[in-house]
């Protein structure tokens, strides 16, 4: 993974660094979509100075070279994704989770449409989780149900 990150990194005329290098190895170990604010708190525990402005200069160099996706909407705070696959992202209303929903093949543009050259597709699918689906309907979280002590049947 590092001689392919350095390699991408360098031809695109950025320098390879250790936050560059920590950023993208933090946010392809996590599938949660964090926030720029959230990336600078799990890297500070391998660079403790590293700054905000760092880390989204970091995730821009990313976000350039295809290896990252910055996930935006409205006046929420970007989420980003190192998950380069093709899928679709399901946000749920209530708590802004962003879960990654697997997309076999992505809808094509009517040939009979000229949009001009495509250079990505972002498919969002909004609605309300199952945790939040049940909180509001007053049932207890799924975890709660599975390891309750079984009634003796």
């Amino acid at each position: 993974m590092h001689d392919a990150l350095k390699s991408r990194l360098r031809n695109a005329g950025y320098r390879v660094t250790r936050q560059r290098v920590a950023i993208y190895e933090y946010l392809r170990s996590t599938d949660s979509h964090p926030t720029a604010e959230q990336v600078v708190g799990a890297v500070r525990g391998r660079l403790p100075r590293v700054s905000l402005a760092t880390v989204y200069n970091g995730i821009d160099s990313l976000v350039s070279i295809g290896l990252v996706r910055r996930i935006a909407r409205g006046a929420s705070p970007a989420r980003y994704d190192a998950g380069t696959d093709e899928h679709a992202h399901f946000r749920c209303s209530a708590c802004d989770e962003i879960r990654d929903v697997p997309m076999p093949s992505l809808p094509a543009i009517p040939a009979d449409v000229d949009v001009g050259e495509v250079a990505g597709v972002n498919v969002e699918y909004a609605g309300v989780c199952p945790r939040c689906r049940r909180r509001k309907l007053g049932l207890p979280d799924a975890a709660h149900v599975e390891s309750s002590p079984s009634t003796g049947e």
